[in-house]
């Protein structure tokens, strides 16, 4: 419920982990923001409002229109899936690489959302192991989009 004293918000980073982690399990996100008694949404809200526009603004194709992934119970990465691309949101960042068992369609491509490098990767048999640079790109949750046969 709505209380004027209330300043327990939660960050932008952990409104777009939730958003993640319902589009990979395949449902809906649900964000309430409430208006104060003039109609004006508080600085707080907008803050975090733009951090997940602009978020998605790099990221929407890894989220809208998308099912749940293929990967699941890996609890440093997400995935979500459209056409033929699988999203993978990493949450931890466990450069030099990341490896994945369970993808089993062939990857052609694999290159960060945050800025299009594109990755090195090797696949064999259900696993997948992606060259990550030493930083993480976007310290939200980073976005690899493998574009899959």
């Amino acid at each position: 419920a709505y209380s004027v004293n209330d300043r327990d918000f939660k960050s932008a980073q952990f409104l777009i982990r939730g958003l993640v982690e319902v589009a990979s399990r395949g449902g809906n996100f649900l964000l309430n923001v409430g208006p104060r008694p003039d109609g004006t949404i508080q600085p707080e809200f907008q803050e975090r409002l733009r951090a997940i526009g602009d978020w998605l603004s790099i990221n929407g194709d890894s989220i809208y229109g998308t099912t749940y992934g293929p990967v699941q119970g890996i609890a440093s990465i997400r995935t979500t899936a459209k056409d033929n691309k699988i999203f993978v949101h990493v949450l931890e960042w466990p450069a030099p690489a990341l490896e994945i068992r369970g993808i089993k369609p062939r990857v052609f491509s694999a290159r960060l959302l945050a800025n299009g490098q594109s990755l090195k990767f090797t696949q064999t048999e259900g696993k997948l192991r992606l060259d990550l640079p030493s930083q993480m790109p976007d310290a939200n949750v980073t976005t690899i989009a493998l574009m899959t046969a």
